[in-house]
Order: C-alpha cells, then sequence, then structure tokens
C-alpha cells in the first residue's frame, strides 16, 4: 500500500502585538512565529473512498470542519485527484491552545499527498493553496522561524535561535478559541510602544533575558482565567529568559538557554494534576518529512 508519513510540529510566539482591526474585520498583528520538537505525526495511505480521517481524540472532529480534511479536498480539486485515502493522525498537540497544531497538520496533509499522489507541486504554490486554509498554514511550509504580518499571512525568514533554546511548555487542561480572544481584546489597553520592532530584538532572545516581548491577547485571556498568570508568574521566577502566552493560549512557555533549570520546573509544575507540561526545544530546520 502507498503511504506518506509526514511530521507536524507546533509553533509558539515570540511576541504578539495587535496592531489595529482592519476593514475585512481581521486584525492586523506582527509576531514572530518558531517551531517546536512537538509533534503530530500523519500517516497517509491511498484506499477506500474519500477522505477519511482516523484519530483517538473524541474531541476532533474528523469532517469538512477538520482542517485535514480541508488540505486534502482542496489539494484533490486543484490536482484533478479523486480523493481516496485514510489519514491516521496521532495527536499531541493540545487543541486549541495557540500552539497551530491543527494548522501544522493541515500543512503536513498538503506535503504528504503532493508526495503520495506524485503531483510535483513545487513549494510556492502549496503555500498558496495553504493560506486558502488557514493564516497560520502558509508558516508550516516555510521556515522554522519568520516574523509575520498583514493577519499573519505575510512572511519574512528569520534565523532561528542558535543554540536552540529550550522551551518549557505548560497546558492547563482547557481550550481558548483565536475567536474569543480577539472578540475580547481591547485594543486601547494593548502594550504601547508598538514602534518597536520584533524583529529587532528576536536575535537577542537565544542569548539574553530582559527583551520587551508581549502578547497583547494575554490580557483578556489572563482576566478570564487567572490560573494562566500564576504559571507565567511561577516561570518568571525560574530563571527563564522569556515567558509568554503563545498565540491566543492558553499554553504558557518559558524558553531557557541551559537544560536543568527548565527540567527543575519541570519537575516542580508536574505534580500538578491539571497541568501537562512538556520539556522541548525550538527547531534550527524544518522537519525532513516537511522538506
Amino acid at each position: 500500500m502507498n503511504q506518506a508519513a509526514v511530521r507536524a510540529p507546533a509553533k509558539i510566539n515570540f511576541g504578539l502585538r495587535v496592531l489595529k482591526k482592519r476593514p475585512d474585520g481581521y486584525h492586523e498583528i506582527e509576531t514572530v512565529l518558531q517551531m517546536i520538537s512537538l509533534f503530530d505525526d500523519l500517516l497517509i495511505q491511498e484506499g477506500g473512498t474519500g477522505i477519511r480521517i482516523e484519530t483517538d481524540r473524541d474531541d476532533l472532529p474528523v469532517g469538512e470542519e477538520n482542517l485535514i480534511y480541508r488540505a486534502a479536498e482542496l489539494l484533490a480539486r486543484e490536482s484533478g485527484k479523486f480523493p481516496a485515502v485514510r489519514i491516521r493522525l496521532t495527536k499531541r498537540i493540545p487543541i486549541a491552545a495557540g500552539l497551530g497544531g491543527g494548522s501544522s497538520d493541515a500543512a503536513a496533509t498538503l506535503i504528504g499527498l503532493n508526495r503520495l499522489w506524485d503531483l510535483g507541486f513545487p513549494r510556492e504554490r502549496l503555500m498558496d493553496l495553504a493560506g486558502k486554509i488557514g493564516m497560520d498554514v502558509p508558516f508550516f511550509l516555510f521556515s522554522p522561524s519568520a516574523y509575520a504580518t498583514g493577519r499573519g499571512e505575510i512572511l519574512e525568514k528569520l534565523s532561528p535561535p542558535s543554540p536552540p533554546l529550550w522551551i518549557l511548555l505548560i497546558y492547563p487542561g482547557f481550550k481558548v478559541s483565536t475567536a474569543w480572544a480577539y472578540q475580547n481584546l481591547k485594543l486601547g489597553l494593548t502594550i504601547e510602544h508598538k514602534n518597536i520592532s520584533i524583529p529587532k530584538f528576536f536575535p537577542a532572545v537565544s542569548c539574553a533575558g530582559g527583551i520587551c516581548l508581549e502578547n497583547d491577547l494575554e490580557r483578556a485571556t489572563f482576566k478570564a482565567y487567572p490560573c494562566l498568570k500564576q504559571i507565567k508568574e511561577t516561570l518568571e521566577t525560574s530563571g527563564a529568559l522569556h515567558v509568554l502566552m503563545s498565540g491566543s493560549g492558553p499554553a504558557i512557555f518559558g524558553a531557557f538557554s541551559d537544560e536543568d533549570p527548565a527540567r527543575a520546573v519541570k519537575q516542580q509544575l508536574g505534580e500538578k494534576k491539571d497541568l501537562s507540561v512538556f520539556m522541548i526545544h525550538t527547531l534550527s530546520a524544518l522537519p525532513e518529512s516537511l522538506e
């Protein structure tokens, strides 16, 4: 049986500024996206009829609302293929956590089916298709580190942290929708000094603390979920270089230059049963299966 195995990495945001609301209803943003070593795995096999998604997660839709399904359907339509595939998803990235798991899965689907169907679509064409699925999807075909503007679809490559940073990622066990986070954002109360460019500071992320990287979505999310502020404060006193909520949350991460202090905090937080704690690192290159 013909098949393709693809790894789909999560991402974190090193800073996220919401600049304004656009006439089209979306928000203008500025952010740095960074892939991390937390992965979903997709096994795509030919056979059956239509598009069939299998997963052990009961809370994950497997129909047209799933970005994997939409990616497969779009690529089939663009290529003239009649889709007859089974996609087995091993889900490790927390859902609706600000980590881009669904978008990464969609990008991995485009790569896997392009290979399985022997389409030969160039990366640029796949990125164009990815943009029709969601604003975050093109990033996962682009670079391990990128500066994103516009609605998040305008990407500029950045050099990833070198050496890689250790990331202690905490997921509190509940979901926050991106739509909710933006609907509850009060633009007049977001972080000031937006004339200070995130990319200007990003090269220093891997070597120094005290750099002012902020996430404008934290205010509303922390107000609704005070436990997130407590998690952030714990990480801030642990020796982390930077501590932020990722995207629209609720995942919180601390970036460390050394492994030992990160592992010490992991052991401390791991004793809390309501938290999922991941010890991972930033990626310096796209996963081989996404190349």
